[in-house]
This record gives structure tokens, sequence and C-alpha cells, in this order.
């Protein structure tokens, strides 16, 4: 019998690998690329966490340790770092106790806020009143990265309950808000004319009074409309911070406003600093 002499052409052979590799291009493209741009994407928000601390440190500084200025470079990645100053935030502080002089000097407290707003993932974190907090856009709830410096003295046999409240304000000719993305200085000095402490007494142990902590989110202009509530609650009814002592009502996933209780307590001091964020 003859042997047949034909063979398929090499050219199909070319087709089948150029073929493989493509499809190997295309399953990268579909499942890997994604991954990467995720990975990338955490990343970034790992970084802003980081940085907003940094930033937080350097508020520390200016109010706790009295520096005259603070000055920090970072890089933003996959979003935006604004300032927005009491005047255009919605949320309230408002701390009210038995004194009705001091009542008077403690009008609701507005404190603005440093925030980083992350295009990928839809989520913000922001610096309010001392606290780092970060906010998922997509589903209520928020929760703290960094606490602030309030806290509840007992060391003296006399309940104290300090409070510090954070004020940050712009000076920008270009309008109350400032902005930036990629790498910038954020530079920051404190307002001493507006560096204010109120306290009052209320008796020896066993006959304190009890103070009120409000939290309005109010915050549909900005965010959503439970604010940052939820971190707050957290923070405040934590076992580890005022003794446990703190009693919360309200809910603010539904954007109610959060009224904390905290009994028998003989003194309080508030201290009030208004931070000044010159550039970002």
């Amino acid at each position: 019998m003859e042997l047949k002499r034909e063979a398929v052409s090499e050219s199909i052979g070319y087709l089948i690998i150029f073929g493989l590799i493509l499809s190997g291009i295309g399953l990268i493209t579909l499942y890997g690329y994604p991954m990467l741009m995720q990975q990338q994407s955490s990343a970034n928000m790992r970084n802003m966490e980081q940085s907003m601390i940094v930033l937080q440190n350097d508020i520390k500084s200016l109010t706790y340790k009295l520096a005259n200025y603070k000055e920090t470079s970072l890089r933003v990645s996959g979003g935006s770092l604004s300032v927005y100053p009491f005047t255009q935030t919605c949320q309230t502080f408002w701390i009210q106790t038995p004194d009705a002089a001091l009542n008077a000097l403690l009008p609701p407290f507005t404190p603005g806020e440093l925030r980083y707003f992350s295009t990928n993932d839809d989520t913000v974190i922001t610096i309010e009143n001392g606290a780092v907090i970060e906010k998922p856009l997509t589903t209520n709830g928020s929760f703290m990265l960094a606490d602030p410096r309030w806290y509840l003295d007992n060391s003296s046999n006399r309940r104290t309950l300090v409070v510090n409240l954070m004020n940050l304000s712009t000076v920008s000719s270009f309008g109350p808000t400032l902005s930036e993305a990629g790498v910038g200085n954020v530079r920051m000095h404190l307002a001493r004319t507006n560096m204010t402490t109120r306290s009052a007494d209320f008796g020896p142990l066993g006959s304190g009074a009890t103070i009120t902590i409000t939290y309005s989110p109010n915050n549909n202009q900005t965010i959503t409309p439970d604010g940052y509530g939820f971190a707050w609650m957290n923070y405040m009814t934590n076992p580890n911070n005022f003794e446990g002592d703190m009693v919360c009502t309200g809910n603010p996933l539904k954007a109610q406003a959060l009224v904390c209780t905290i009994p028998n307590i003989q003194n309080i001091v508030v201290k009030e600093y208004d931070v000044v964020v010159d550039s970002v």
C-alpha cells in the first residue's frame, strides 16, 4: 500500500498557538486585572488610614503639646483629601449640664472635617472632633480607627469628665473648602485666640451631676443621613471608655440623634481648640 505524503499546513499550527495565547491574555484580563486593581485599591485605603492617623497626631501636637505649626507630606491615591470647615458641615455635639451658666457657654458645637474620599471603594475616612472614622457609603454604619482624647478621671476620688472639642477651619482665599489629590503638604496651625476652657464643679463624691452629650448627624448634605453616629455610639458605650458608665439612646443607623448620659460627675472640663488648615 502506498503511503500518503500530504501533511496539514503549518499555518494551522500557528493559528492554534496564536489562539491559545489570546485566550490566556483574555483570561488574565478577565480575572487577573480586576484582582490587581482591587489589591491596589486596598493598598490605597491602608495607606490613607495610616496617613489620617498621622494627621490626627499632628492635631494632637498642636492642641495638647501646644506646637506652633505642623506640616506633613503625604501621597493621596485613589481619591481626594478635602477640608470641610465647621461652616460646611451639619453634624453637632451638644454638652448639657445642670449648670445653667456653663450651658450658656456651650452651644451645639460643629467640628468640621478633614475628609478623604476613595473613588474606587466609595468609602470615606475622616477626622472629626479629634477622632479618625471610616465609613463605607454603600452601607449604613461607621467605625473608629483612632479614638479622640476624651476621658473620665477618677484619680483624686473625684469623677472628672474631660472633653476636648476640635474645630477645623480654613483661611483659603479660593473658598472655604481645600482639596488635593496626589502628593502634597498638609499645613496646620492653632488659632490660640480660640483656645478656651470651660469647667464646672458639682460638689463632692456622691453628690455629682448627670452630664448629657448629644451627637446629631444632620449630614444629608455631605455624606449620608446617619453621619458618623454609629462610630460615636460604639466609642461612648465601649466598657473600656468612661468605665462603662456612658449610656446612649437613639439609633444612628436611622439618622436619629445619639443622646448619651454619664452619672455622678463631680467636675467637668471642656476644652475647645480652633485648628486652622492653611493648605492641603
